[in-house]
């Protein structure tokens, strides 16, 4: 009898213990894997609605961004930055990483165009890239080691080998300042330190059209730009990373990107 009471008291315990564990790993919160994105500056405002979005659908997993000009992301993943994600806004910025072998494989995530930003209202009357090089314009424009300003040296050349003698000239003459990033461009418009800038269409977002327009530029003179993006080797997140990759290219990522004016590849 007496053993008999103690095996009970034993089971007891053991059903204590393991209620007690049980709870205790309940109460215990789920890890938090946190991957870090380099991606370049024209993609700060889908991309931070894109991984608000992504993080409601994927409680573990935070995401973490790095935008600057691509070639400063460049810069910092040779130089061993901690980088899951790289997307660039051109393959200049991202082929050396690739031939490095510091990325797995080279994928395009979206393309962009350029279109001319101008103060609300244009107040000069602008209509295309011609009215860029008139007399008494003041442009704000990429300076040539970033994507959007190596782009829009190429658009201005396009136009100029078109019959019109003189203009790259002419339109760099007008330039009153080189910024290394778009928001420095948009800076220099709202303030009235400049009339009109070459920008990705993509970068004059439902905000920014409260106080500026922008203008088309023709397909035979403009850049249709290509947006590389790969996972980096050494990631230790991995299948996060891969999670992240499948929501920005799937219906979800893709619609917002639609939204903010660029084209996904998948889409």
């Amino acid at each position: 009898m007496k053993q008999g009471k103690c095996w009970a008291v034993v089971a007891l315990c053991i059903c204590l213990l393991l209620a007690v564990t049980a709870a205790g790993c309940i109460s215990q919160p789920a890890e938090e894997t946190e991957i870090t994105v380099f991606a370049a500056a024209s993609l700060t405002g889908a991309l931070t609605e894109l991984g608000e979005e992504f993080e409601k659908a994927n409680p573990g997993i935070h995401v973490v961004y790095n935008f600057a000009g691509s070639q400063t992301l460049k810069t910092q993943i040779l130089e061993g930055a901690d980088c899951d994600l790289y997307i660039s806004a051109n393959s200049k910025q991202f082929d050396p990483i690739a031939e490095a072998g510091l990325i797995e494989d080279k994928k395009i995530l979206l393309q962009n165009k350029l279109g001319i930003a101008v103060v609300k209202g244009n107040p000069l009357g602008i209509k295309n890239l011609g009215d860029l090089a008139g007399s008494g314009v003041e442009l704000a424009v990429g300076d040539e080691s970033v994507p959007f300003g190596q782009y829009t040296r190429d658009i201005i050349s396009n136009y100029q080998d078109d019959g019109h003698a003189g203009y790259v000239d002419a339109f760099m003459g007008n330039v009153v300042t080189q910024v290394d990033a778009v928001d420095k461009v948009k800076s220099y418009l709202t303030l009235g330190e400049a009339d009109a800038s070459i920008v990705y269409v993509s970068d004059i977002s439902k905000a920014d059209k409260e106080s500026l327009d922008i203008l088309e530029i023709p397909d035979q003179y403009n850049v249709i730009a290509d947006y590389p993006y790969g996972i980096l080797r050494n990631t230790e997140n991995k299948k996060a990373v891969e999670t992240f990759e499948v929501f920005v290219t799937g219906p979800a990522g893709s619609a917002l990107l639609l939204d903010y004016g660029f084209s996904p590849i998948s889409a």
